[in-house]
């Protein structure tokens, strides 16, 4: 057993609630948007999906997870390249108004990368501290990154942010 790992996610936790300035600022930008659309593999697929039920349910905004649309993600990914699925939905379905939620512990997966260079709306950045991470130095009107080095950590972080950011809107 891990130890140490309930401290490490205690900490990393005290500091995330330090970028409470950066959650208000994607709790504003969310609460404005016309749809919010959220991109994530993995352990990300999963708190993109929890998002977007919080948005949608909890604080009464439209969200949809795109993991969670698996054939027609699966369609895109079939048709313009695994690396382009998010990125081809978005390219005709985002709206000026509408806002890309981005999670991606390494900031280096090429869907989620073109997803966000595809986002013709607002950028909100959920990562963490990974080699050369590309997605936190993309142009984003927020990124929250986790500092810590463990994954799991990482993504424990990212839906404590989430939980944070909807009830910085007001949950119903």
């Amino acid at each position: 057993m891990d130890k140490n790992y309930l401290n490490n996610v205690s900490k990393a936790a005290f500091a995330a609630g330090l970028n409470a300035q950066r959650i208000r600022l994607a709790a504003q930008i969310l609460k404005r948007a016309r749809m919010i659309w959220i991109v994530g593999n993995g352990g990300s697929a999963a708190t993109a999906s929890h998002f977007a039920s919080d948005l949608t349910k909890a604080a009464g905004l439209l969200a949809t997870s795109l993991p969670d649309q698996t054939p027609i993600i699966t369609a895109y990914g079939n048709d313009t390249g695994w690396e382009n699925m998010y990125a081809s939905f978005l390219l005709e379905h985002m709206q000026e108004k509408d806002v890309l939620v981005a999670i991606s512990c390494s900031g280096n997966s090429a869907n989620i990368l073109r997803a966000a260079e595809a986002a013709i709306g607002k950028l909100v950045v959920l990562t963490g501290r990974g080699r050369g991470n590309a997605l936190a130095g993309m142009d984003s009107a927020v990124c929250i990154c986790v500092d810590h080095a463990d994954i799991r950590v990482q993504e424990d972080i990212h839906l404590a942010i989430c939980h944070m950011i909807a009830g910085e809107i007001g949950i119903h």
